[in-house]
This record gives structure tokens, sequence and C-alpha cells, in this order.
């Protein structure tokens, strides 16, 4: 074929591609998504993160309620009802007093009884805590640091949900990229077919280059439904992620030029070990029990407490007192319990011992995922080193392609191939560098950061 026809077919293919592109963008413009929008909307509206966060507020409910129990305890109590019985109260001889005038009185023994009739009693007290106070400190003290723990598990959700957001995002990136790919190359495909029916009809070409020209074009298409179907699936995915409908249509931005700078293994262990929030929370359990298990042993003390109590009848006749008040100490004390409060603080010990074996587990734990996060961060970076490379291959080689071309030394069908190499070369190295955010979110999870 002539330089001219050379021309012409290439400015066929780049007009298809032209067109598709701009057909494309006129079917759908969904708006951009950046990753911090995803994040900061996921952070707002996801709904595990809501649950840890009514999961802090209860805990902190639960340490302002049994704060008053420092306080006087009040109690008010009323009983009225029906007497069933005749109560009676009996005054012997000389109960009240023997007199030389008068002799004993009352002068025998005197017997007054109720009858059974509507009656009533009232009971009122205050009572201050004295000796339980110390308990009661002990015991908030262990509330206050099962609190912070809640926070912590908090924490732990919301680097939890940034580390999903930003892997469901970067799903869509490389389904997104594959897609743009693909559908870059097919105008490829579909002409390269034209040609090779032509080419047939001029006995230039065999029959089965026409066949593998229409399955390397269904093979093609094909792909090109199944990205779809990944991009769609994975965009549903962040949707749920962010707390929206999983309906609503949105493009990813593409992901920037890698980074270099890593700090040394022991500098992101010791941050590590510094920021994650599990290991705060297992330390935090750690002095929660302790404190449990003071408070079980203060059980021990006597419940002294200081009080005011009053005592009223209403409808009993006038021989019974009709009121009663009484200002004084109160002790109430279990002496033997057959070795139950024994067994509770062993108990509590226990669990003291299990939160210590935890944070030796943790810290183990912790230090493993940072080191296999730096590891796999290197691997990535040595993937895309390779992609890129690549990448440059295959524009340097399309470039000589397209020279060849004019000069008429390759088939046309050699520089379409070289187009659809660099198409899926630079899918690859999208690919690549969305694998290496991957892992450097991987290491950001693992250090305990966003």
């Amino acid at each position: 074929m002539s330089t001219r026809i050379q021309a012409r077919l290439l400015q066929i293919v780049l007009a298809a591609f032209a067109t598709a592109a701009t057909g494309l963008a006129q079917e759908s413009n969904p708006p951009e998504l950046t990753l911090s929008e995803a994040i900061q909307q996921a952070l707002a509206n996801n709904s595990s993160l809501k649950i840890a966060s009514l999961e802090t507020v209860r805990a902190a409910d639960d340490l302002a309620a049994n704060k008053t129990k420092r306080f006087a305890n009040t109690q008010i109590g009323a009983l009225g009802g029906q007497l069933l019985t005749k109560p009676s109260v009996t005054f012997q001889q000389g109960s009240l007093g023997v007199y030389p005038s008068t002799g004993p009185i009352p002068a025998t023994n005197q017997k007054i009884e109720i009858p059974r009739k509507p009656a009533a009693a009232v009971f009122g007290s205050i009572s201050q805590p004295l000796s339980t106070l110390y308990r009661i400190h002990l015991h908030l003290t262990a509330l206050s640091f099962g609190l912070q723990a809640t926070r912590e598990e908090q924490e732990k959700t919301r680097l939890e949900v940034i580390d999903q957001v930003r892997r469901a995002y970067y799903t869509v990136v490389q389904a997104q990229s594959a897609l743009e790919s693909l559908e870059a190359s097919l105008p490829f495909y579909k002409e390269s077919k034209r040609l090779a029916r032509e080419n047939l009809t001029r006995e230039t070409v065999l029959e089965s280059d026409l066949l593998g020209a229409d399955a390397q074009l269904l093979k093609t298409q094909n792909a090109v439904g199944d990205a779809k179907d990944q991009v769609a699936t994975a965009s549903e995915k962040l949707n749920d992620l962010m707390g929206r409908d999983i309906h609503t249509q949105f493009r990813v931005v593409s992901l920037r030029s890698a980074d270099t700078e890593v700090e040394t293994s022991e500098a992101l262990e010791a941050r590590a070990l510094q920021n994650r929030p599990e290991l705060k929370k297992a330390k935090f359990e750690v002095r929660q029990a302790d404190y449990e298990a003071r408070a079980k042993k203060a059980e021990y003390i006597p419940d002294v407490s200081a009080g005011l109590f009053y005592y009223t009848t209403a409808n009993l006749e006038n021989a019974l007192p009709r009121n009663i008040a009484v200002a004084g100490f109160q002790l109430t004390w279990e002496p033997w319990d057959w070795g139950r409060r024994k067994q509770e603080a062993a108990e509590k010990r226990v669990k003291e011992e299990q939160a210590k074996v935890a944070v030796n587990s943790t810290e183990r734990a912790i230090l493993i995922e940072v080191r296999n996060a730096l590891r796999q961060l290197e691997n990535t970076r040595r993937q895309l080193e390779l992609s890129d490379a690549t990448e440059r291959t295959a524009r340097q080689t399309l470039k000589e392609t397209q020279e060849q071309v004019k000069r008429e030394a390759v088939l046309t069908k050699v520089l379409f191939r070289a187009q659809s190499d660099l198409a899926s070369a630079d899918d690859r190295q999208q690919q690549a560098l969305a694998a290496f955010w991957q892992a450097r979110a991987d290491l950001k999870k693992a250090i305990g950061e966003q």
C-alpha cells in the first residue's frame, strides 16, 4: 500500500477511537469522586462507625450513672391497706409507775386492741455512704479505664473504615483503568477485522487471519462487558461503605505517582506500638481488671453509712407512736460468705492475667503486621518499576512502528497491535500503581495512621 493509504488508515483508526471516546463521554458523565471525599463521607455515614460511637456514648453514660452512688441515697416508702388482724398493745400493771397516793398505774393489765380497718405507714430515709466510698472509687476508676478502652475500640473501627474505603476505592480505580484500556483498544480490533475482510477479498491474507481477528474482537468485547460488571460491583461496595445509595454513579480519580520515602522498619515498629488503638485498648483493659479485683477485695469492709430515718403511721390509734425519727449510723456486714468473695476476687485476678497475656500477644501481632506490610510495599514498588519500564517500551515501540508505517516498512495490523500493547501497558502501569498505594495504605493501617 502507498504512504497516502497508510496515513489514511491511521486517520480512520484515530477518528474511530475519538468517536468512541466522545460517545462514551456523552453517554455517561458521572461526577468525580476523590479518595479524601470518599473517606469523609464514610466517616460521617458508615454504619459500623456509628455503632462504635454509640457504644462509647453508652459506656460514658454508665460511668456517669455510677458516679451518683457517691452521694446520699434517699428513699421513701409507703404502705396502705386493710388490717387483717387486730393489733393490740398491753400495758402491764405498774408499767407507767407506782405512786404512794395512787398505787400502780395502771392498776391492772390493760390491753388496747386496734380494730380491723384501713391503715397506713410511711417510711423515709437519707443515707450517706462512708466506708463504701473507697470501693465506689475503685469501681469508678475501673469503669473509666473501660470507657477509654471503648474509645480506643471506636478509633480502631474508624481506622478500619478508612482502610476499607481505601481498598474499595483502589479496586474501583483498577477496574475503571482496565475498562478504559479495553475500550481504547476495541476500535483497533474492529479496524483489524475490517482490514482482514478486505484483504481476504483481495486474497492477500488467509481466511484463518480473518477468523483470528474476529475471535480477538469477540474476546475484547466480552472483556469489556466483564470489566463493566467489575466496575459496577466495586462502585456499589464503595457506596455502601460511604453509607449512601448503592446506585449512585461516580468516577474515581487516577492515582498520582508513587512516593519513594519510607522510614526504617525500627521507626515504623516504634510508631505502631505507640499508635495502634488495639494495643492501647489491651493496656487499658489490664488496668481495668486490676481495679475491678481491688474493688471486689474491698467488699470485705463493712458498709457504714450516716443517715436520717423517719417513720410515721396513720389510723393506728394513739396507742402506738405516730412519728419516729432517728439520726445516726447504719452498719451492714456479712461476716461469713463461705468463701464467695475470695473466689470472686481470684476470678478478677485471673481476668487481669488474661489481659496481660493479650497485651503481649497484640504487640507481637502488630510487629509482624508492620514488617509484612513493609515487605509488601517494597514488592509492589518493584512491580511498579517493571510496569513503568514496560509502558515506556510499549510507547517507544508504537512511536517506531508509526514511523515504519509511514515508510511502508510494516503492515498496518502491526501498528494496531502496537497501539493495543500500549493500551494494555498503560492499564498494567495503573494497576501496579493502585497496588502500590494499596500496600501503602496497608502500611499506614499497620502503624495506626489514617
